[in-house]
């Protein structure tokens, strides 16, 4: 299944924000946890708009996401 690389861009964005959430802790978590909402939200977005689209269960498109996003390519 080819997945389109806004999607896999933005599990990669929340990928990022949750490390980055971790690592920090004060006013910096709290303006990384509301990044890491907003890139969630739009994934889920993303992931329910393309499962429609497509025809495809939900969880199929979610997990061939993530199988996507780890996969790293030369450019990236």
């Amino acid at each position: 299944m080819e997945i389109p690389r806004r999607l896999i861009e933005l599990r990669r964005a929340v990928e990022a924000a949750d490390n980055r959430y971790r690592s920090n802790r004060g006013e910096n978590a709290t303006v990384t946890l509301a990044v890491w909402s907003d890139a969630t939200a739009a994934l889920a977005r993303g992931i329910a708009a393309y499962a429609e689209e497509t025809g495809m269960p939900h969880r199929e498109v979610e997990s061939a996401v993530r199988r996507a996003a780890g996969r790293h390519t030369p450019a990236d």
